[in-house]
């Protein structure tokens, strides 16, 4: 006897197929063009009210935009929960070369919505769209920028441990095309300490680790594997 297989059922295995499947098979391009690299990155939220909350962001990273150069990123948003499955972000992101030899600056407008979808057995399926309004060199180019994230959260030793896995495309006006794309497994541990003796640990914390895979079709370099690794304050 035939059963009919719930919708939520094969949302989650499209987005596990995607997301895990593709990601492995990416793997197979030429390693000679291939950067691997470490990207660390420190995020402190600071809520306004339960509406509003403030988001701040630096970051040192090599090969993300640019060929071979260590690039530092400073950032500023506004983050707005509109309900409890809707969150809209704005904010400005400045991103300089940290090589004295190369003068790259770029000076980005982000606009984000972001949609939660909870699905059975506890898991989050997240729709990200992003738009990124750049100024490189004089020159203004837009980026838009979907990502699907799937993620469920464990508890070990009273601990919340979220795996998860995303798959992210671009646009970018350049080319007039959808020329990168981003792959990631990783997970976030929390953890609220009971009696820290720095009072900025009293908040919460949040170690992100995740692996990265990039593939580009238009810029250099073309495939990048990424070891990130962000810590996150929230207050």
């Amino acid at each position: 006897m035939s059963s009919t297989v719930p919708w939520h059922t094969v949302l989650k295995r499209i987005c596990f197929t995607l997301i895990f499947v593709t990601a492995g098979c990416v793997t197979v391009y030429a390693q000679d063009e291939t950067e691997n690299e470490i990207w660390p990155e420190i995020n402190v939220f600071v809520p306004l009210n339960e509406k509003f909350r403030l988001m701040f962001l630096a970051s040192v990273t090599k090969s993300r935009e640019t060929q071979n150069t260590t690039e530092g990123t400073l950032g500023a948003h506004l983050d707005y929960f509109w309900n409890r499955r809707l969150t809209l972000r704005a904010g400005y992101r400045r991103i300089s070369a940290l090589n004295s030899d190369d003068p790259y600056i770029e000076h980005r407008m982000i606009t984000e919505q972001t949609l939660r979808f909870p699905l059975k057995e506890q898991i989050l399926l997240t729709d990200r769209n992003r738009q990124d309004f750049r100024w490189m060199r004089g020159d203004f180019s837009f980026r838009y920028r979907n990502r699907l994230t799937v993620e469920k959260e464990y508890h070990l030793f009273g601990r919340p441990l979220t795996p998860y896995g995303s798959a992210e495309v671009y646009f970018d006006s350049r080319f007039s095309t959808f020329n990168r794309y981003r792959f990631v497994g990783g997970i976030q541990i929390s953890k609220k300490p009971a009696q820290p003796w720095l009072h900025i640990l009293r908040k919460e914390r949040v170690w992100d680790i995740y692996y990265l895979r990039q593939e580009d079709t238009r810029s250099e370099p073309k495939h990048v594997n990424a070891l990130g690794i962000t810590f996150s304050i929230h207050f």
